[in-house]
């Protein structure tokens, strides 16, 4: 019984502290991170979720003045703008560093 308490605590700890991680990334590449627009090389659906959410495997071509860099990851969208998420469109977005992006759908 003591053995599930304490998983118990560990699990909603490590879920809070996550949930705090994510909304710090968010605000620090909202408030440090600059304005660039990247051009869609490769984009893989991975899921859906129920509350109308699509996991994506991304991989951009950034546009940052005369220099343009490769940078791929993963990230949740809303399924409302998925149409805007397709190969070789230019998407808008918030870059901090390579492992820090924001995309920015509302203009």
């Amino acid at each position: 019984m003591k053995i599930a308490i304490v998983f118990s605590v560990v699990f909603i700890v490590g879920m809070i502290a996550y949930i705090v991680y994510l909304f710090n990334r968010d605000h620090r590449i909202q408030t440090h991170g600059r304005e660039l627009q990247a051009t869609i090389e490769d984009v893989t659906y991975i899921s859906s979720n129920d509350n109308g959410t699509l996991n994506i495997r991304y991989r951009l071509a950034v546009h940052d003045g005369s220099l343009t860099r490769a940078v791929a990851g993963t990230e949740t969208i809303a399924a409302f703008y998925a149409s805007k998420m397709q190969k070789g469109q230019n998407v808008d977005i918030k870059y901090l560093d390579d492992r820090h992006i924001l995309f920015i759908f509302d203009k």
